[in-house]
């Protein structure tokens, strides 16, 4: 069913998806966050609740404080906290009233403390003008009474019972902005992850239904510029933008491949027609320009005998002089060799003892190596026998003080010694490793010197052999000269017939060239069209 669908469609439904995602996840986040302001906001609205409680009730005891102190000691200043508390309370009920307007359940709490706190100050009030109007004994039966202290029980039992149903309202509230503030984070921690997989989904789906067709039509279209009209692509009935870009690809590949097919041909035709007929025309003007230039360059090479020859017979003499001049030469040349290779053979020898003597230093070195091991046993014992001389020192107290300085020195030389050895033994290793590998570099240079001495005696050899060639050829200097007299008489006749002959072969050859250049311009046309329809296969 996807693979019917339109490339704008997919990509649509590609965005779509993870709009929708992202969205379900930003709309939960903020629900999540809108009830966790809100939650808050009703957290701080039962925290000023429990505040205006805990200040009404103190207010209440500020009242009964000053009353109970003007009751006890008739002295005004008592009744100041009474009048400052009765002012504020007034004002404190109205506020908690607007705090809790939004609670039912504390709505008819709020209107019973404020019945028991009325009452309150109405008995604070009559024992106040009793005690004002000296009737200190009606104002004590009032509070002997005890309906003061009924009142006030009654004001801490509401308010106890108000505090406990704020207190289980913010337990229940906090329990709400924890799980809304949970299933937020949940969301986004869950949502977050599944949303990027989802599209990271889509984008491969995408990727395979769009890129992969897209990639094979560039490459077959690579292939095609190439020249290579055999590729093919296999399209589906599915009418999308890409099968029906494949469709239209591949008939315009089989179109261009018929036009092609037809125009090799043709050209092929052309071509091998046009080649005949310009290879005989190039052959017969080859012929005959051949002709031709061979006709002139017989008659000047047989004029140029005719000269030469007499040239040469003056050369032979001096060539003879040179060819006694060279054997002196190689002869000397010879000399020089043999004292070379002599050299060479005494260089051989003195690098074979040069090898020998880089063994002897090999073998004093493994000499040393075996010295150097028995200084590190020595040095080890040594550091064994301080050690138990620092034992019996230690047994041997303060008597053995000095001894134990002897086994700390001791010590001290075997373990220089053993650093030294070590060192040592190091140095031997780098000197062995350097020794064979000069032995191995001077044996190799000694069997090259040797190649180098079999090679000049053998360039000795031949220049022997050379020697003797020379003095050979001083005989043959004198018939040679009479040869070229000969010569030079026979150029002379030859050059005159040469020379009619000539004349009658140019004018052929004018006709000839005329021809050739018009096959010419037809096989280069034929030819420039083959090679541009070569390029495609098909």
């Amino acid at each position: 069913m996807l693979n019917r669908w339109k490339i704008s469609t997919k990509i649509a439904t590609g965005f779509a998806l993870g709009l929708a995602i992202f969205t379900t996840i930003g709309i939960i986040s903020y629900r999540g966050t809108e009830q966790v302001i809100s939650t808050a906001r009703q957290e701080k609205q039962t925290y000023q609740v429990l505040s205006q409680v805990e200040d009404i009730l103190s207010l209440v005891k500020d009242a009964e404080t000053g009353q109970r102190g003007y009751l006890l000691t008739s002295d005004n200043r008592y009744l100041r906290p009474y009048n400052q508390a009765r002012t504020a309370l007034r004002a404190r009920l109205d506020e908690f009233k607007r705090l809790v307007q939004d609670n039912p359940g504390q709505q008819s709490y709020v209107q019973t403390l404020d019945s028991l706190v009325g009452q309150k100050l109405a008995e604070l009030d009559n024992t106040i003008r009793l005690k004002q109007a000296n009737k200190s004994d009606a104002a004590l039966k009032v509070v002997q009474d005890g309906e003061g202290k009924r009142l006030m029980d009654q004001i801490r039992d509401t308010v106890s019972r108000m505090k406990a149903g704020e207190r289980d309202l913010l337990r229940t509230r906090s329990q709400i902005a924890e799980n809304s503030a949970r299933r937020t984070l949940n969301s986004v921690l869950y949502g977050m992850p599944l949303g990027i997989l989802l599209l990271a989904l889509i984008g491969v789906i995408l990727n395979r239904q769009i890129t992969r067709p897209l990639n094979r039509v560039s490459a077959v279209a690579q292939k095609v510029a190439d020249g290579d009209l055999t590729q093919s692509l296999e399209c589906t009935r599915n009418n999308t933008e890409i099968e029906k870009l494949m469709t239209a690809f591949q008939n315009m590949t089989k179109s261009l491949s018929a036009l092609i097919t037809q125009a090799q041909k043709s050209g092929i035709q052309i071509s091998t027609s046009t080649t005949q007929i310009a290879a005989a025309g190039r052959q017969l003007e080859a012929t005959v320009n051949e002709q031709v230039a061979s006709m002139h360059e017989v008659n000047a090479t047989s004029r140029q005998i005719a000269s030469t020859a007499g040239e040469l017979a003056k050369s032979m003499d001096g060539v003879a002089a040179t060819a006694h001049t060279t054997t002196e030469a190689a002869s000397n040349s010879q000399t020089n060799l043999n004292k070379m290779q002599s050299a060479m053979q005494n260089l051989v020898l003195a690098t074979n003892a040069i090898s020998a003597k880089l063994t002897v230093v090999d073998e004093k070195a493994n000499n040393i190596n075996t010295v150097v091991t028995t200084i590190t046993k020595v040095a080890d014992q040594a550091n064994l026998l301080s050690l138990n001389a620092a034992i019996e020192a230690e047994k041997a107290g303060e008597y053995g003080a000095g001894f134990a300085v002897v086994a700390r020195e001791i010590r001290r030389l075997a373990d220089q010694s053993a650093v030294a050895t070590l060192e040592i033994e190091q140095m031997v290793k780098e000197m062995q490793s350097s020794v064979s590998t000069g032995v191995m570099e001077v044996d190799k240079f000694s069997k090259e010197v040797g190649q180098y001495v079999n090679d000049v005696g053998d360039i000795s050899q031949q220049i022997a052999g050379f020697i003797q060639n020379v003095q050979g050829l001083t005989p043959q200097f004198g018939a040679v000269s009479q040869r070229m007299d000969e010569q030079y008489r026979g150029a002379e006749q030859i050059s005159l017939a040469i020379g009619q002959l000539s004349d009658a072969s140019y004018q052929t050859v004018q006709s000839i060239q005329e021809t050739n250049n018009a096959l010419t311009q037809l096989d280069d046309a034929a030819q420039g069209l083959q090679r541009e329809i070569s390029q495609f296969k098909v």
